[in-house]
């Protein structure tokens, strides 16, 4: 218990008998499978949220909503590796050493390293903070971080490296936010729940890092493209994602885009690691399952959302996505 009070400390410089950041110290005093620290409600509302998945492995959910400006330091004494997810507000922080501010919005993601030392973490009134970090062991990604120093901008990822340590940002797919949801809602309880929780972390990892890898390979294919026809394929991704019930034909959507069909199908799988057609399909599944899970729609009413008049082809499709009938995920 001792190791664990050292490990990480938090405090606000404006007020040394903080309750919000007595609570959190407090979570990480302790090694229990979870911890939550709901706001005051004088000061504000939400919670805080810790869960140990593992000993190398951690999640840390925030979704708090303060009155008044709120500042929280926190120093620990070991490196952190992680991926975080913004779901709600903006979220402001610095690290010691480090003079650049960071910020985390809404859709978008960063794998992160931070070295020992001071963070300063902003948050403004009325704003809901809202998202979900996970920190690894260091044996489990660094190897793969060190690599995103040298060409990780190149996957569309703006990156920046200091004394404080590392961070690379990007937005996150339809694919992730639905994981993240899983997560997030969990309902299994104790150890059914850190089992569940272990699998859909690997899972996010790896759905993660293959979208990373399919962007990296877009980005050396020897299919050359310039700036222009990269622009162009990113739009042809925007028009899919608008239309994924009424799409264009490959050969308007090459038009639209000002491409010719060869260079739109081949670059568009080189960039995005999927022909337009297999894109479009998981697009779909993915869209339906959200709006079926989160949203309570009806499969029927889903289903013709997402552009499928044939609920049994849907359902068969769905399976073949996600091993369950679209009933199991309502």
């Amino acid at each position: 218990m001792e190791n664990a009070m050292q490990k990480y400390k938090i405090f606000n410089p404006g007020n040394k008998n903080c309750a919000v950041c007595a609570g959190i110290n407090s979570m990480y005093r302790t090694d229990s499978f979870q911890q939550e620290l709901k706001i005051p409600e004088k000061v504000g509302k939400g919670y805080f949220r810790r869960i140990i998945v593992k000993p190398s492995m951690e999640i840390f959910i925030p979704d708090v909503t303060f009155y008044d400006n709120m500042v929280i330091r926190g120093s620990r004494d070991e490196q952190i590796y992680g991926l975080a997810f913004g779901l709600g507000d903006p979220f402001w922080w610095s690290v010691e050493g480090n003079e650049q501010e960071y910020e985390l919005a809404c859709g978008e993601s960063c794998i992160f390293n931070r070295f020992q030392g001071e963070s300063v973490s902003r948050y403004q009134p009325g704003q809901r903070f809202w998202g979900l970090r996970i920190e690894f062991d260091s044996r489990l990604i660094s190897s793969w971080i060190e690599h995103l120093g040298k060409d990780g901008s190149r996957a569309g990822m703006s990156c920046t490296c200091g004394s404080g340590g590392g961070f690379y940002k990007r937005k996150y797919s339809a694919a992730v936010s639905l994981i993240l949801h899983d997560m997030i809602n969990c309902h299994y309880r104790d150890d059914v729940k850190r089992i569940y929780l272990e699998g859909k972390i690997l899972e996010l990892l790896a759905v993660y890092l293959n979208e990373l890898t399919f962007e990296r390979e877009g980005a050396y294919s020897p299919v050359r493209l310039s700036n222009t026809d990269m622009k162009s394929l990113h739009e042809a991704r925007r028009l899919l994602d608008e239309n994924i019930a009424t799409p264009p034909t490959i050969r308007k959507l090459a038009k639209w885009v000002c491409l010719n069909e060869y260079k739109l199908k081949t670059g568009f799988k080189k960039l995005f690691g999927k022909p337009v057609h297999a894109y479009l399909i998981d697009k779909r599944l993915e869209t339906a399952r959200f709006l079926i899970e989160k949203k309570k729609l009806k499969i029927t009413e889903a289903a013709l959302l997402v552009g499928y008049n044939d609920l049994s082809y849907f359902a068969e499709t769905f399976r073949k996505k996600y091993g369950v009938n679209p009933s199991q995920v309502s």
